[in-house]
């Protein structure tokens, strides 16, 4: 089976920064690494927008897209982790990404994850094509989930009256379930993250997560995370970018083919894929 990666970028104000923010693209040195590390190995990145962000930041989005690859999917219309993906959601969210792009959206990823079976509903009723929300993991905490049940590889989710959808897991390293995320390898460390990534590895059909504030959250003034929370974020954080060029080499140098999310779609599709019915999910 070939081989495909998809580098996501959760595009939201940066995490914690009452002025809401968006240091990725208004610093210029920020900027620049990004872009340079994208570009060196010719990778595409789908960039899950919060979607009340096109009209503010239209024209850094707009920069960004002629110097690398991108495709935007939807992020929730707020980024509301207590309404992550209601009616209003994904109406919202719909209908603020075509009038930017002037086509209807195929692919949602609910912010924190929190996507339950009311919400794949409502995409489902709203023609989405798939959903990059599930963490196939345990996390702590208020917004926390158990989910190790669930598969670390694409799966149909089904509903009784035929429609269905594709849910791309957020990937997670074999085994022992720790997410392939720029977070998690700033937290545990490069040496202790890489020695994981290649004692267990990762499935055919990878996702590489990261958030504007990986790169620099150690930077953020005033934030408003506080205790371990803060102290996790903030580690190796003068780290990240080297740790998230790290990554995306670790994926060159195993074989994976950099799509987008659409191009991964377009291949799995016509896979014969683990359906679950979304009556059933949990």
């Amino acid at each position: 089976m070939k081989k495909l990666a998809c580098i996501t970028l959760d595009m939201e104000p940066d995490y914690g920064d009452p002025e809401k923010r968006i240091r990725l693209l208004e610093n210029s040195e920020y900027f620049e690494r990004y872009v340079s590390i994208i570009q060196k190995y010719n990778a595409k990145v789908t960039m899950f927008t919060v979607t009340n962000l096109f009209d503010k930041w239209n024209e850094h989005f707009a920069k960004l897209a002629t110097r690398i690859l991108i495709e935007h999917a939807v992020h929730s219309h707020t980024h509301d982790p207590h309404n992550a993906c209601s009616l209003e959601e994904v109406q919202n969210s719909k209908q603020a990404y075509t009038k930017f792009t002037g086509k209807s959206p195929i692919g949602y990823r609910a912010p924190i994850g929190r996507i339950d079976k009311a919400g794949l509903g409502h995409l489902l009723d709203h023609h989405f094509m798939y959903d990059a929300s599930l963490y196939p993991s345990i996390r702590p905490g208020q917004f926390g989930y158990a989910n190790l049940h669930m598969p670390n590889i694409p799966f149909r989710v089904k509903r009784a009256d035929g429609k269905s959808l594709i849910e791309f897991p957020f990937t997670a390293i074999e085994k022992i379930r720790i997410i392939f995320a720029l977070s998690y390898a700033k937290l545990l460390g490069w040496f202790g993250y890489s020695m994981l990534l290649k004692l267990f590895g990762l499935p055919n059909h990878a996702l590489l997560l990261s958030h504007p504030h990986d790169f620099y959250f150690a930077s953020i003034p005033n934030t408003t995370v506080k205790g371990l929370e803060k102290f996790a974020l903030s580690r190796n954080s003068s780290k990240a970018f080297d740790y998230f060029e790290n990554m995306i080499r670790f994926l060159a140098k195993q074989g994976y083919e950099f799509v987008f999310i659409s191009e991964l779609y377009q291949q799995v599709e016509q896979m014969p894929l683990t359906e679950m019915a979304w009556e059933n999910w949990k």
